[in-house]
């Protein structure tokens, strides 16, 4: 049986846990060394899709009812569908007011065929710090034990989508000062 080098890995995380900043340095290393693939970022592909309806940022995206936030993530995946390698930066989960929103709904799974799914961790004191010094973002604010139970969350839902998919697991950690060790390790597990 012959084996397909097709590789659709999503690197899924909180806000504010390094997931693009994780990617831009995965990406910088393995250009140098010669490696093509394609990152993708699903909240930016969805932003685009709800421009089109006029929504004007993410936050105020996170806001729209459920049966409109589920047909943008359908238009979203149907836009990233690769043969190729492909990573898709996005979260496994989205806390709304009306609860959680699952970020890889089966739908969304079954568009994207994952091959690995990837939960890129840090310490919740960390990820609150980094959620207060981003600018650009207007996000609620949290404690530790909120971010514990999102990573919680967000572990039960990069499970069930395993289930769905068959695609390997895989939790990084994102520590502090250590982006080079983070990019190594994820490049360790993904055999890249």
């Amino acid at each position: 049986m012959e084996k397909s080098s097709r590789k659709a890995i999503i690197v899924g995380g909180l806000a504010g846990v390094g997931k693009t900043t994780v990617l831009n340095a995965l990406y910088q290393r393995l250009v140098s060394e010669g490696k093509k693939f394609k990152v993708f970022v699903f909240g930016s592909v969805m932003l685009e899709e709800a421009m089109k309806s006029g929504i004007k940022d993410r936050d105020e995206m996170r806001k729209l009812p459920f049966e409109m936030q589920k047909e943008l993530q359908e238009r979203a995946a149907m836009r990233m569908v690769d043969e190729s390698t492909v990573f898709i930066d996005t979260h496994y989960m989205i806390p709304t007011s009306y609860g959680y929103l699952p970020g890889l709904p089966a739908h969304v799974l079954n568009a994207l065929r994952p091959t690995h799914l990837v939960l890129l961790l840090a310490e919740p004191r960390e990820i609150i710090r980094r959620r207060m010094n981003d600018p650009t973002r207007k996000r609620e604010m949290v404690n530790e034990s909120d971010i514990e139970h999102e990573i919680l969350i967000s572990r039960i839902m990069m499970g069930a989508a395993s289930a769905i998919t068959g695609a390997m697991m895989v939790e990084v950690y994102n520590r502090e000062n250590m982006l080079d060790q983070t990019v190594e390790e994820l490049i360790k597990k993904l055999e890249l």
